[in-house]
């Protein structure tokens, strides 16, 4: 039988739903099971259930066509589910080496070193958008300083907690933090770059579904299917994180140069051709001689040489310049 594989999110399920050619269609219902508004009116057994039957629905297929997967941090089983695999996400994440995976929401980061899940109890009463989130996981706040205060406590967290992604690997962030809307997308990308710590060059992509714990989660079941995810994944760029002055030479296959000199606490985005192999030189105090090739995305290559690294949305002046640079990416300009 074909798979349909859920993540059970903090503000959502994403799916991965396979075809009958073989291939999978990804989707995410902006939704998930709140306790103070639907127990009256069901449990998540049946809530989860009627999800996925309209997901199906929408496939034109109905639910028990499939062999249902689940993963996700909630209590297991669903019965109603009939459910053929159940996983948690730490184990899927430990298993996965393509990428190193950072999975982030509200409350929860986890990484297959770390895990950590809290809410300052100060935090949730002082702040009035956190209790309702609280009860409604799938708003999205249109306020910027609601947006610095949410985005503070995930960094805030991973500091004391001494977590730091950075890794030779490609960074991949995924979690419901990166799967939901934004009202500014560059919100997404200011907070993978706060949650690096470490100077050096990172590659960083970015999950728009969830699609690595999916993916994941179908090969632990049937290691013979082939799960494309490739168009849930957005190749973002090089991150290079450099404190204070930095020399930069960027050499292209076209033989053309570049040559940048960055003053400390600056963020800058070069746009990088992804069809144009690319040399790179660094020469930085706290990095030291840093040469070799780098692979552009979305963003092209991410500069960052503030020596204080403070949130970045918090800082007005630097994201103002920011924003700008990334609608112009975004953009194609």
């Amino acid at each position: 039988m074909p798979v349909l594989a859920a993540y059970i999110g903090y503000s959502g399920v994403s799916t991965a739903l396979e075809k009958s050619d073989g291939s999978f269609v990804f989707q995410r219902f902006p939704y998930s099971y709140s306790h103070e508004l639907f127990s009256s009116v069901c449990d998540e057994n049946i809530f989860y259930k009627q999800v996925l039957d309209a997901i199906a629905k929408e496939n034109r297929t109905k639910l028990s066509d499939f062999d249902v997967l689940l993963t996700g941090f909630i209590a297991l089983p669903m019965p109603d589910l009939n459910i053929k695999l159940a996983a948690d996400a730490y184990s899927l994440i430990s298993k996965h080496n393509e990428d190193y995976p950072v999975l982030v929401d509200e409350s929860t980061i986890l990484t297959r070193d770390r895990f950590l899940s809290e809410v300052p109890v100060n935090f949730l009463t002082n702040n009035e958008f956190y209790a309702n989130l609280s009860i409604y996981p799938q708003l999205i706040t249109r306020d910027y300083e609601d947006q610095v205060s949410l985005d503070g406590l995930i960094i805030d967290k991973v500091r004391r907690a001494n977590i730091d992604p950075a890794s030779d690997k490609p960074i991949v962030f995924t979690g419901d933090r990166f799967a939901k809307r934004d009202y500014e997308p560059v919100f997404k990308y200011s907070l993978a770059l706060d949650l690096i710590n470490s100077p050096g060059c990172y590659y960083v992509k970015m999950d728009k579904n969830n699609a690595v714990l999916l993916a994941a989660l179908i090969k632990e079941y049937n290691s013979g299917l082939d799960v494309d995810c490739s168009e849930m994944i957005e190749d973002v760029g090089t991150f290079v994180i450099a404190p204070g002055q930095t020399e930069v030479l960027v050499t292209t296959a076209l033989e053309t140069s570049q040559f940048f000199d960055l003053s400390g606490g600056a963020v800058f985005i070069l746009p990088l051709d992804v069809s144009v192999p690319t040399k790179i030189s660094i020469k930085n105090r706290n990095v030291g001689n840093i040469e070799g090739e780098v692979t552009g995305g979305k963003l092209g290559i991410l500069f960052d040489t503030r020596t204080r690294r403070n949130q970045l949305i918090s800082d007005a002046k630097v994201m103002s310049a920011f924003m700008k640079e990334i609608d112009e990416a975004l953009r194609g300009i």
